[in-house]
């Protein structure tokens, strides 16, 4: 007996179509908002390119974005943030592979939030230039699903929504005349970046023969795949793609049996051609699906282009932003027979702005777009197409949803009516832009006093930031022992020659290219009107007095070491000898809240000391492409106070030129309390909280040291403080907290501890009335 077919009408505020890192974003945002929303997505995991099926390192860490590459204090927030937070803490609890996992507790937790996995959108009801519905059916039940709502978001990747709903897409590469684009090809055609698949290797503990399979390429001569490097076979490789001259949608299974034959030529030559250490390794998973990186591309209201990217264009309904480099794969991939990637010299854009009016359909009135198929040019999407730039997309679009409900408009509405409102709701939720970001007038703590028990001064640093004695003496203008003798990287000191050496050839990253000016150089913020001098410390193996100049520039933006003269040079003597603080006068007047930087000069032989510890704010001039958490040793004279609690209220959640946050004097320890005195007794049910995670360098495992772990908030009502509420083990940035509501004078956060770092840091603490917060 036939069993009829099962059919679920379902109505939503939002369908979301595409459970990639964009997809899950975009529901989570906005079920959060409230918005009834339902994620489609056609695969058994979340995640996409990153997610367990498709990814060798399934663990968040292949979310890439603008802070991967040169671009300081980058790192993409809000829903992202807490995504990755928690897979860095699994990690370190036992957990492996578990990205996709927290992306499915982290949708399946909303209550406004419906997951449809293994479930294949397949058809569209469109009601004239709106989509009033989709079908779709999940695959290992055979349930049939008609989903209604009012708005859709696309991040199906290949744009299945707007395709089949007859939006103008665009595939393939712009000539270079049509747009003005350096980057583009001389004429436009259909290539596209080709798709990759990856595979893990284990170690069986003893010699594994492997023979190949008839149908994998002959690649025993490694001469016919150069510049992939394969030392790692435990895992691999970006490189290894294919697909671009086919089409990236339709011939996906050919591409996949194509990236097969090639994955098993590279094994045969790693385990049979050349000692690569690979004897007792065998493969046991290979990616179950191509991870694309191109596709269709949605037309919006604008079409970013390579030049928008370049020039920053400033951009009125700006919702994200990116900074990987415009990295442009060839079209042959593996079989290019050049750099896999983009070929050098790299272009590394900096931090731009993504609008809002690529994000939705210039055609299809209620759909959105989030992910490598939003409105971009082939060159554009060189840079905007990996994930962690996705996510911010998607929180965008998650948030527009909200708006679009709440007065009843489509997205172009919500682009020309509600931009203010969308940018400040993607604040208050932590996902606001670099160098955006402010008092929210909706909190309570803008009116009031700020006091804390301590706070940290720049320029007393000195051995992880304990400011000691001879720090401050040396600040003084005197030359006394520093009290490094014997420091070295084990206690977070370590030794930068001012000629820098030469790249290893060996392991010569050509994504990591030197700046044409490699001299050593230190940017810091200052606060008051004059410098009077700077204090460094030396290593000199010459054996003998040499001079070492430092320069003082002005910088025009933060993390840019490019101007031309100096305020003040300055020539030192620096004697034979190891741990050697040297002072420099500068007497050179200042911008309160500027920001400088010195530079040394290349001298042979001689070594400037720095320490291993981050501070926002401070960003230690690049020998490449990638950022770490160093910064030159230096003691100021006078001190600069730019860590003080007035950080907390106002200004945006992450450091630029300005730190942007309260550091407590590391040399008090913990506790350390911060205190908001309101301007009146005031009714709250609501705080917010940021901390400091590292905008700057990611971690792959475990939490932040910065990052605060116990705290408490207590409330003063009556003159008489009362405890509030107790967090421990914290390893998340926003922390959010509702209560009853409740009058009260002040309200203190006290920081019992943190992950590691002596200080206790924040960057805000808001408070809201019944209704706002929490």
């Amino acid at each position: 007996m036939l069993q009829r077919k099962k059919v679920h009408t379902r109505k939503f505020d939002l369908v979301v179509v595409g459970g990639g890192v964009a997809g899950c974003v975009a529901a989570v945002a906005a079920a959060r908002l409230g918005v009834k929303t339902v994620l489609v997505h056609n695969r058994p995991v979340l995640g996409g390119p990153s997610s367990s099926e498709c990814c060798a390192n399934a663990d968040g860490g292949f979310v890439c974005g603008a802070s991967d590459y040169v671009n300081a204090n980058a790192r993409e927030c809000g829903i992202l943030e807490e995504l990755k937070a928690e897979a860095r803490y699994r990690k370190s609890v036992g957990y492996d592979q578990h990205w996709s996992l927290v992306l499915r507790e982290w949708v399946e937790r909303e209550p406004h939030l419906m997951l449809l996995l293994n479930t294949e959108a397949y058809s569209l009801r469109m009601n004239g230039r709106r989509i009033s519905g989709v079908s779709a059916v999940t695959l290992d039940s055979g349930l049939t699903w008609r989903l209604r709502a009012p708005l859709f978001v696309d991040c199906s990747g290949d744009a299945f929504l707007g395709y089949t709903a007859g939006a103008n897409f665009r595939h393939g590469r712009e000539g270079r005349a049509e747009f003005g684009e350096s980057l583009a090809p001389e004429q436009p055609d259909l290539k596209t970046m080709g798709s990759s698949i990856a595979f893990r290797a284990v170690d069986a503990g003893q010699p594994v023969p492997f023979e190949p399979p008839p149908w994998a390429l002959d690649l025993s001569d490694h001469a016919a795949f150069p510049y992939r490097s394969h030392r790692n076979v435990k895992k691999g490789y970006w490189w290894l793609e294919y697909g671009g001259e086919l089409d990236t949608v339709h011939d996906n299974e050919t591409i996949y049996r194509k990236l097969l034959s090639i994955l098993f030529g590279i094994w045969d030559h790693i385990k049979n051609h050349g000692d690569h250490g690979a004897d007792n390794y065998v493969i046991n998973w290979i990616s179950s699906i191509p991870a694309k990186r191109e596709s269709r591309r949605l037309m919006g209201d604008h079409l970013l282009t390579q030049n928008d990217v370049v020039n920053h264009t400033a951009f009125d309904d700006a919702v994200a932003y990116g900074g990987w480099p415009i990295d442009l794969h060839p079209p042959a991939g593996f079989f290019s027979g050049g750099h896999p990637g983009s070929p050098p010299p790299f272009v590394f854009p900096g931090l731009y702005h993504i609008p809002f009016h690529c994000l939705y359909s210039r055609d299809v009135s209620n759909l959105m777009m989030a992910g490598r198929n939003i409105s971009v040019t082939h060159v554009a999407l060189g840079t905007t197409r990996v994930m962690a730039t996705c996510a911010l997309m998607g929180q965008a679009v998650g948030a527009a949803a909200f708006l679009a409900k709440k007065y009843q408009v489509e997205p172009k509405a919500v682009a020309t009516k509600h931009m203010a409102e969308l940018q400040a709701l993607l604040e208050r939720e932590d996902a606001a832009l670099p160098g955006r970001g402010g008092a929210d007038p909706q909190d309570l703590a803008r009116l009031a006093r700020v006091a804390a028990d301590s706070s940290m001064s720049l320029g007393a640093m000195l051995r992880s930031g304990l400011g000691a004695a001879s720090g401050l003496e040396a600040a003084s203008g005197l030359e006394a022992a520093s009290g490094l003798e014997g420091a070295g990287e084990a206690d977070g000191v370590v030794r930068l020659p001012l000629v820098a050496p030469e790249h290893d050839l060996e392991r010569y990253d050509p994504c990591n290219e030197p700046p044409a000016d490699r001299r050593r150089a230190q940017m810091f913020p200052v606060s008051g009107d004059h410098l009077e001098s700077i204090t460094l410390w030396f290593d000199n193996e010459n054996g003998r007095e040499v001079e070492v100049e430092l320069t003082l520039h002005q910088a025009a933006r933060y993390n840019q070491f490019d101007s031309r003269e100096p305020l003040v040079a300055v020539k030192r003597a620096v004697p034979s000898g190891r741990d050697l603080a040297v002072c420099f006068d500068l007497q050179a007047p200042v911008r309160p809240r500027g920001i400088y930087y010195f530079q040394l000069s290349a001298v042979a032989g001689v070594a400037v000391l720095a320490e291993r510890r981050y501070l926002p704010g401070l960003y230690l001039k690049s020998d490449g492409c990638y950022p770490d958490n160093n910064h030159i040793l230096f003691a100021l004279h006078p001190l600069q106070q730019v860590f003080g609690p007035e950080n907390v209220i106002g200004s945006p959640a992450r450091a630029d030129g300005w730190p942007h946050m309260w550091i407590s004097n590391p040399a008090r320890g913990l506790p350390q309390s911060l205190t908001l005195m309101l301007d009146q007794p005031r009714t709250i049910s609501g705080a917010e909280l940021i901390f400091d995670t590292n905008l700057h360098k990611d971690i792959k495992s475990g939490v932040a040291p910065e990052c605060v772990r116990d705290y408490q908030l207590e409330l003063r009502r009556d003159g008489l403080w009362r405890p509030l509420l107790e967090v421990r083990d914290n390893h998340f940035r926003h922390r959010r907290h509702s209560f009853e509501p409740l009058t009260a004078e002040a309200l203190r956060l006290t920081v019992t501890a943190t992950h590691g770092d002596p200080s206790a840091r924040v960057y805000a603490f808001r408070v809201f009335a019944p209704g706002v917060g929490g």
